[in-house]
C-alpha cells in the first residue's frame, strides 16, 4: 500500500513538474515530424493512427545509450522484462506483456519484417545483428497474428536496419571494457543516381563476469538499394554471423555467496553461424496501388556440448520465405482507406544429431520440416475525419513431418506427421485529436502453434518416442484502450489498458516432464509511459508497467505465472551540448519480484526485485567521437532469470554482472 501511495504521488508530481515546462515550451517552434511505422500495418503509416502502443527506439536513442546489444535496449522499453541468462544478450528472453517462461514463443521478433524466431525451443539470438547496424527498433504491444501470425501473441519487435548513404561515408570505431571487452567495427556507404549500397563488419569479443562465460562473435553484412524507375524499386540484403561461447550454467543460493562468478559447468560451451540473405521487390501502380514481394533465405548451424552431462548436440536448420503484400491507398466515397492483403510461405528443414557418452558416441538423428502457409486481410477505413475503424482476419495452417531416430537407447523410430488451422481476427477504432494525440480501443484473436520440440514427448507406457497428438495450438482473445496525449509537439505522455484472456495455452510441467494444455490464463495491466524534449537540450522519459498474470483454472487455478514481475519502472534522462559536442546519458530500471520458472505452484521463494543505474557520457568534435559509460553503477548483485530445478530440486540462479565499464572512440569521414 506504502509503495502505491507513492507512486500516486510521484505520477501527481511530475504531471505539476510537466504542467509548468508546458508553459514555457508554448512558445517553442510547434513544427515536428510525424513518427511513420510500418510493423503495425506492414506498410509505412503514421504510428498515431493505428490502434496500439507503439513506441520508437530511434537512432538518436541508440547513440545515446550505454547498450551493449539489442535486450539492452529493449528493457528500458514499458510492458518488456529481460531475462539475460549468459549477460551477453545471445538468448535473452525478452518478455512482452508477461508470458514468462513461454516469452520467446509468444513474442515475435523481425529484422527488416523477416521473422528470426526458431520452430524449436532454442529461441531468438539477439546478437545476429549489431547494435551499430540498427537505425530504429519498432515494438508494437498486443498481438499482431492477423498481419504476421504464429508468435505475435504479446507483440511484435522489428529491428529496422540502416539504409545506405548517398553520399560517401566510412566509420571506424574501437570499444573495450570490463571482462576484456574489445569490440572493432568499420562500415562504408555510399550511392550514385538510383544506386546505392552499405557494407559493415565488426568483431565483438568480451571473457565474460563469470568463469567460462566468454563470448566472441563476428560479423560481416551488406545491402543494396536500386531504384530504376518510379515504379520499381529493387533490395537486396545479406549477413554473416558467427560467434563462440561459455556456458557456465546455473548457481545455488549458497553457490552465490561462496562465489557469484563461479561456474559449476566449466567445459560446457557452444557455437552458431547465421547466414541469410533477402531480396525485395515494389511494384508501384500510382492510384492502383503497389505490390511488394520479399524472398528470404537463412541458414543457422548451433553445436552445443555438455561436458557435464556428457552428451553434445548439433542442429542445421534451412528457412525459405516468401511474403508477398499488395497495398492500396485511396478514397471511398470521399473517406480515406488503406487496404492490405498478403500471404505468408514459410519452410522450414532442421537436420540434427545427438551425441551421448565418454567418448562421445552418436545417440540419435532428427529430420524435421515444417511448413506454414498464411493469407490475411486488413483494412483502415476513415468513418469521419479522423476516426478511423480498423478491421483484419487471417486464416493460417501449418505442417509437421517429424522423423527421428534413435542410435543408442533401443527406442523405436518415430516417423509423424500432423497439421493444424488456425485464425485470427482484429477490430479497432482510432480516433486523432489535437494534432498527433489519439485515443484507440481494439480487441484481437491470437494464436500460436506448438514448436517441434514441445510436440515430442516420451511415451513412459511404451517406452518410446512419439508425436503427442493432444496438444493443441493456444488461442487467446485481447482486449486494450489507450490513449496517447502531446501536451506540447514535443511532450507527450501515453496510458494503455490490456487484457489478455489465453485458452489452452502451452507450458512445460515439470510434474509430468511434458509439454501441455493448461486450460485458460489471464494477462492484465496497464502501462504508462513519457517523454519530454525541452529547448532541444534536455530529454526526460519515463515508464511504468502494471502486469497480472494468473492461472484462472486447475491444476494451477489462481496461482501467478512464473517469472511475471507485477511491477517494472524506468526513468531516465539525457542531456546535450552542455558544453558544445558533450552530451550526458543516465537510466533507471527497477523489476520487482516474481516467481523461479517452473515454479508453476508458487512453492518456492520468489526472485529478489532489483535495480540498476547506467550512466554515459560522450564528446563529439569534428570527425571524431569519444564516450565513457558505467552500467549497474551501485554495484547492485542480483539474478534476472533463476529457475527450479536439479536433483534435489533446488532454487537456480544466474547472477548477473555487477558494476561494468567501457569507453570507445569512433570516427566518421
Amino acid at each position: 500500500m506504502k509503495g502505491k501511495i507513492i507512486f500516486v504521488l510521484g505520477i501527481s508530481c511530475f504531471l505539476g513538474f510537466l504542467n509548468g515546462l508546458v508553459i514555457a515550451e508554448e512558445n517553442e517552434d510547434s513544427d515536428t515530424l510525424d513518427t511513420v511505422v510500418v510493423t503495425g500495418t506492414r506498410t509505412e503509416r503514421v504510428a498515431e493512427r493505428i490502434p496500439a502502443n507503439i513506441t520508437v527506439i530511434n537512432d538518436e536513442d541508440i547513440k545515446n545509450s550505454n547498450a551493449k546489444n539489442v535486450v539492452d535496449l529493449l528493457k528500458t522499453e514499458e510492458g518488456i522484462v529481460v531475462r539475460d541468462l549468459l549477460g551477453n544478450g545471445k538468448n535473452a528472453q525478452v518478455d512482452l506483456r508477461g508470458y514468462g517462461e513461454t516469452a520467446a514463443y509468444n513474442t515475435l521478433v523481425l529484422v527488416d519484417g523477416r521473422r528470426v524466431n526458431e520452430i524449436d525451443l532454442s529461441g531468438v539470438d539477439w546478437t545476429q545483428i549489431p547494435i551499430e547496424q540498427i537505425e530504429r527498433i519498432e515494438v508494437v504491444r498486443g498481438t499482431g497474428s492477423v498481419l504476421y501470425g504464429d508468435n505475435a501473441v504479446g507483440g511484435v519487435i522489428n529491428i529496422i536496419t540502416k539504409v545506405p548513404l548517398e553520399q560517401t561515408a566510412f566509420a571506424l570505431g574501437e570499444t573495450i571494457g570490463s571482462y576484456g571487452r574489445n569490440k572493432t567495427k568499420l562500415s562504408v556507404s555510399g550511392g550514385k543516381d538510383n544506386l546505392s549500397g552499405l557494407l559493415y563488419a565488426s568483431y565483438d569479443a568480451t571473457d565474460g563476469y563469470r568463469d567460462n562465460n566468454h563470448f566472441r562473435t563476428r560479423d560481416v553484412g551488406a545491402k543494396i538499394l536500386f531504384d530504376p524507375t518510379d515504379f520499381l524499386s529493387l533490395n537486396l540484403s545479406g549477413s554473416y554471423h558467427s560467434d563462440d561461447f561459455g556456458l557456465p550454467g546455473p548457481l545455488t543460493e549458497e553457490e552465490i555467496e561462496d562465489d557469484r562468478k563461479a561456474t559449476t559447468r566449466p567445459s560446457d560451451e557452444g557455437e552458431s553461424t547465421d547466414r541469410y540473405i533477402k531480396a525485395g521487390i515494389e511494384l508501384n501502380f500510382g492510384n492502383h496501388g503497389s505490390l511488394v514481394t520479399d524472398f528470404a533465405y537463412r541458414n543457422r548451424e548451433i553445436e552445443s556440448t555438455f561436458v557435464s552431462f556428457t552428451s553434445a548436440a548439433e542442429s542445421d536448420i534451412e528457412t525459405w520465405s516468401i511474403t508477398p503484400r499488395y497495398v492500396w491507398d485511396g478514397d471511398i466515397f470521399n473517406h480515406r482507406n488503406t487496404l492490405i492483403a498478403g500471404m505468408d510461405f514459410y519452410w522450414t528443414d532442421q537436420d540434427g544429431e545427438s551425441f551421448f557418452g565418454e567418448p562421445f558416441e552418436k545417440s540419435g538423428l532428427t529430420d524435421i520440416k515444417r511448413q506454414s502457409y498464411g493469407y490475411y486481410l486488413n483494412d483502415e477505413f476513415e468513418l469521419i475525419q479522423n476516426l478511423i475503424l480498423s478491421l483484419g482476419a487471417r486464416r493460417e495452417k501449418v505442417e509437421y513431418d517429424i522423423k527421428q531416430k534413435d542410435l543408442l537407447f533401443g527406442f523405436a523410430p518415430l516417423d509423424d506427421s500432423i497439421s493444424e488451422w488456425e485464425s485470427a481476427y482484429s477490430a479497432g477504432l482510432t480516433f486523432v485529436y489535437s494534432g498527433k494525440s489519439s485515443v484507440f480501443m481494439r480487441a484481437n484473436r491470437s494464436f500460436r502453434f506448438p514448436l517441434t520440440d514441445e510436440l515430442v514427448v516420451f511415451d513412459f507406457f511404451n517406452g518410446n518416442i512419439v508425436v503427442n497428438t493432444d496438444l493443441e495450438p493456444q488461442a487467446g482473445n485481447h482486449y486494450e484502450l489507450g490513449v496517447k496525449h502531446f501536451f506540447t509537439p514535443k511532450i507527450h505522455g501515453r496510458v494503455t489498458l490490456f487484457r489478455a484472456e489465453i485458452d489452452d495455452e502451452i507450458f512445460f510441467n515439470p510434474s509430468t516432464f511434458a509439454n501441455e494444455n493448461h486450460p485458460e490464463t489471464l494477462r492484465q495491466g496497464f502501462e504508462l509511459g513519457f517523454r519530454g524534449d525541452f529547448y532541444d537540450r534536455v530529454t526526460l522519459f519515463g515508464n511504468y508497467t502494471y502486469t497480472e498474470a494468473t492461472f484462472e483454472k486447475d491444476p494451477f487455478e489462481d496461482n501467478h505465472v512464473p517469472a511475471v514481475p507485477k511491477n517494472k519502472v524506468t526513468v531516465g534522462v539525457r542531456v546535450y551540448d552542455v558544453y558544445p559536442g558533450l552530451a550526458f546519458a543516465a537510466e533507471y530500471n527497477y523489476v520487482g519480484d516474481s516467481y523461479a520458472i517452473s515454479d508453476l505452484a508458487n512453492e518456492y521463494e520468489k526472485l529478489d526485485d532489483y535495480y540498476t543505474v547506467d550512466a554515459k557520457v560522450s564528446y563529439e568534435w569534428k570527425k571524431f567521437k569519444v564516450f565513457f559509460g558505467v552500467n549497474n553503477i551501485t554495484d547492485e548483485e542480483y539474478s534476472e532469470y533463476a529457475a527450479i530445478g536439479g536433483f534435489p530440486t533446488a532454487l537456480n540462479l544466474y547472477p548477473a554482472p555487477e558494476r561494468t565499464w567501457l569507453t570507445g572512440l569512433e570516427m566518421t569521414f
